[in-house]
């Protein structure tokens, strides 16, 4: 294969994705070894179903049944770099015994809970906005609820690069003397693999709950200074792993029960846009949701599905 071919079926696969098979490939190496399936030079011969079957039986000691799925498409990946059969291709057991590793693990944990603009007003009340390390968490917060942001796309989840992360420059406001909105540029995310990046707007909310003002707060505390959108005062970037503790701490600690992490934001975003009567042409938009998978996020009230009753024969 030539330098150039080589090159290109690298490029196939985002980077990230080929960060998270190379540990599952590894481990599949190791266990071919540790199984008694490697040749005798050391390499892997193509992996039938039994080996399959084997492997998804050992990581299931520890991995639920989402992560051994994930670990069996690196092994495919592996076999496609090698110019190797798809592996997967009619493994009718191992589909079965998929599926049985899912009924005897049971459920997942518990699915995230949306962040609602109750939950932000109870985030708000918490936080001491005269620091700028909680004014910097309260504009993360509200850029990620009015922009519908996912949470890789506002905070640092590797080393910092300008290329790829969002920065001062990414924001700008219509005014610079009370402004209404902020047009933000998002350079990259998970459904933009080529990075053209987009642009989206936030405009003023109700109340103490309002995005241009905690980010016009935070702005003129921060300064232009090099570095990522959202840090500490030490010049740590915010992380998806901080913003996630931080939010889920403050929110038991109130006195909400449940599972929040930095993706919240977006789930209550799109919960909240609904039970508002935003039509869905318009939350795809606000999301940048090129399906209906937005409906997924959308997690409608006991009470809503309650009243349907009475509504049934009013």
């Amino acid at each position: 294969m030539t330098q150039k071919c080589q090159f290109l079926l690298t490029q196939g696969l985002a980077p990230s994705t080929r960060r998270v098979y190379h540990s599952a490939q590894r481990r599949f190496v190791n266990f071919c070894r540790q199984d008694g399936r490697a040749n005798v030079d050391g390499s892997i011969p193509p992996a039938n179903e039994e080996t399959l079957m084997r492997f998804a039986s050992l990581l299931a000691d520890n991995l639920n049944y989402s992560s051994i799925k994930v670990y069996l498409s690196a092994v495919r990946s592996l076999h496609i770099d090698h110019g190797l059969p798809d592996p997967l291709v009619n493994c009718l057991r191992l589909q079965r015994l998929l599926r049985g590793i899912k009924r005897v693990q049971g459920p997942v944990s518990p699915r995230r809970l949306p962040i609602t603009v109750d939950l932000l007003q109870a985030i708000q009340r918490c936080l001491d906005l005269s620091t700028r390390d909680h004014l910097m968490l309260w504009a993360a917060c509200c850029l990620g609820f009015f922009g519908f942001l996912r949470a890789g796309e506002f905070t640092v989840n590797s080393v910092f690069d300008p290329n790829t992360h969002m920065t001062v420059d990414d924001l700008q406001a219509d005014s610079l003397v009370n402004p209404s909105c902020f047009k933000v540029h998002i350079k990259c995310s998970k459904t933009d693999p080529f990075r053209v990046g987009c642009d989206i707007y936030v405009g003023r909310g109700v109340g103490s709950v309002c995005p241009v003002t905690a980010l016009g707060s935070y702005l003129s505390l921060r300064g232009s200074a090099p570095g990522p959108l959202f840090m500490f005062s030490d010049g740590r970037p915010l992380t998806r792993q901080q913003l996630s503790s931080s939010v889920q701490s403050i929110l038991h600690g109130a006195g909400y029960s449940g599972s929040y992490s930095g993706h919240s934001f977006r789930i209550g975003a799109a919960t909240t846009a609904a039970a508002r009567g935003v039509p869905d042409h318009l939350i795809k938009t606000l999301g940048r949701w090129s399906s209906d998978a937005y409906q997924i996020y959308i997690r409608t009230p006991v009470s809503s599905i309650v009243s349907v009753s009475s509504q049934l024969v009013a």
